[in-house]
C-alpha cells in the first residue's frame, strides 16, 4: 500500500490554468476540437482525486455515450503509474490506493442512472452533446458534497443546456461560476 503519492501536475498553458484550475465550483468550457480540454480535465480530476479524496469519496467522468467514457478511463490509465490505483474493468472504476478516492466513467445516456450517489467531483465530457436531463441528475449528485464541475465541450448551436451555461458563467455574476 501505498502511504505517500507524489503528484506532479502535467504542464499546461496558462489558460488552461484558468480555466480548469480555479476557485469556482463550475467551470463551463468551450473550445475547439484538440484545444487541450480533456488532458486538462483529466489532470484536474485526478487531482482532486489523490489531494482532496477520501475512502469512498467519489469523483465522475461522465461523456454522453460509454465508448467516449472508456477512451478517458484508459488514458488515464495509462498517464498514472500502476501501483498509484486499482482498476476495475467491469465498473470502470479506478480507486486511488493513497486515499480511497474512486474516479468512475459514466455514460450521460440513460439520465435515471446518474441520480443517487454522493458525489465530489464530476467532468461532464462533451457537454453540449449531453441532453440537459443529465445535467439535472449530476447536478443533484453534487448538492450534499457542494462538488465541483468542470464542463467542456465544443459550440453546437445556442439551445442547449451547455451554451446557457456558458453564458451564464461569461456574465460573472455569479461568484460560483
Amino acid at each position: 500500500m501505498i502511504n505517500k503519492v507524489v503528484y506532479q501536475r502535467p504542464q499546461l498553458y496558462d489558460r488552461q490554468l484558468e480555466c480548469f484550475f480555479n476557485d469556482k465550483r463550475y467551470s463551463f468550457i468551450e473550445g475547439s476540437t484538440k484545444s487541450g480540454k480533456t488532458v486538462s480535465c483529466m489532470a484536474w480530476l485526478v487531482e482532486r482525486a489523490i489531494i482532496h479524496g477520501f475512502e469512498g469519496s467519489n469523483h465522475w467522468w461522465v461523456a454522453p455515450v460509454y465508448q467516449q467514457a472508456k477512451i478517458a478511463y484508459r488514458r488515464i490509465k495509462r498517464g498514472m503509474p500502476k501501483e498509484y490505483y486499482k482498476a476495475n474493468e467491469r465498473e470502470l472504476t479506478l480507486t486511488i490506493i493513497a486515499t480511497g478516492a474512486v474516479i468512475w466513467f459514466k455514460s450521460a445516456e440513460k439520465p435515471d442512472n446518474l441520480y443517487g450517489e454522493d458525489v465530489h467531483d464530476v467532468v461532464v465530457d462533451e457537454a453540449s452533446r449531453c441532453r440537459a436531463e443529465s445535467w439535472h441528475a449530476i447536478r443533484s449528485t453534487l448538492t450534499k458534497t457542494r462538488g465541483n464541475v468542470r464542463a467542456i465541450g465544443n459550440v453546437k448551436g445556442r439551445g442547449n443546456w451547455f451554451y446557457k451555461m456558458c453564458v451564464k458563467a461569461k456574465t460573472g455574476n455569479d461568484p460560483n461560476y
